[in-house]
């Protein structure tokens, strides 16, 4: 067994863990209720350790017969190629660098794919909608109440004629502050990349979960920010009174099919972690990306 094979072995325990086991448990946690911040960094560490594992574990298996760890065996097939290495090798090499790609090209399609979708969608409510409460706030006429925006470098804040009309002043405060926390922390930017693993690997359930907790998360977190300017009852109620409707492809909103939880959430909180183990998230978090970053570089 050469040192890489060694390599590989480690990265590849590692990546059918974050594959499975790891997601679906933290999927069916409670705690990330109790800190959302600390659990998006969680579900990131999650995915992107996962990723350089499965590609590095492959890559690590090609390079091995060099007497190299990965980087310097990169570097010694480069200059002398796959001369004197077993065609299986070469082939898991070539499946490596294969999942590299189409991992990266998949993100890249489904990133552009939804730039498109948003800047097509605000040119249309920059069109047909009004000047509402608030700076950068839209107004539509629909017979659906909704509250949304569409994020991006100029987000939209939109919300509906029927809404306006449905909303306590408090309730209609609360969702803006929702939607605008959703602006301010480009919570786009934290589900996109799940909505694309969940894109190349469809068959996969565990990657179906972390996307519905990562967007769960993002609602929660904007939820909060929400319930500091207006407390959690105000917030609540306009959750109830917006109800589940559906949003528009690539936006995000107060409603939505997570309701129920969330205002249940926000009616009985459950005490926040302690700063003990949220220190200790974090530093799980930091592991999980440094141990096969860390395999792949030396």
């Amino acid at each position: 067994m050469y040192p890489a094979d060694l390599d590989a072995l480690g990265l590849a325990v590692l990546a059918l863990l974050l594959a499975g086991p790891v997601p679906l448990a933290l999927a069916h946690s409670r705690w990330p209720s109790r800190d959302p911040r600390a659990a998006l960094v969680g579900w990131q560490a999650v995915g992107l350790a996962g990723g350089l594992a499965a590609i590095g574990a492959l890559l690590s298996l090609g390079v091995a017969p060099r007497r190299e760890h990965l980087l310097r065996g990169l570097v010694s097939l480069a200059r002398h190629g796959f001369g004197g290495i077993p065609l299986w090798r070469v082939l898991a090499f070539g499946l490596g660098a294969i999942l590299a790609a189409w991992l990266l090209t998949v993100l890249a399609v489904s990133f552009f794919s939804v730039l498109r979708d948003r800047r097509r969608h605000r040119q249309i409510v920059d069109l047909v909608g009004r000047p509402g409460p608030g700076l950068g706030t839209l107004v539509l006429d629909h017979a659906v109440a909704l509250a949304y925006c569409v994020p991006g470098v100029r987000p939209r804040v939109v919300v509906t004629d029927s809404a306006l009309r449905l909303l306590a002043e408090d309730e209609l405060a609360a969702v803006l502050a929702h939607e605008r926390a959703h602006v301010r922390g480009r919570h786009d930017l934290v589900v996109q990349p799940f909505v694309a693993w969940q894109s190349t690997f469809p068959f996969l359930r565990p990657a179906a979960h972390a996307t519905r907790a990562v967007a769960l998360l993002v609602e929660m977190l904007a939820d909060d920010a929400a319930s500091e300017r207006t407390g959690p009852d105000a917030v609540a109620a306009a959750l109830a009174r917006l109800g589940a409707s559906r949003l528009p492809e690539g936006a995000l909103g107060a409603g939505g099919s997570t309701l129920a939880v969330r205002v249940r959430r926000l009616l009985e909180p459950a005490p926040g972690l302690g700063r003990g183990a949220v220190v200790l998230v974090y530093v799980l978090a930091l592991a999980l990306v440094v141990l096969p970053t860390a395999a792949l570089l030396r």
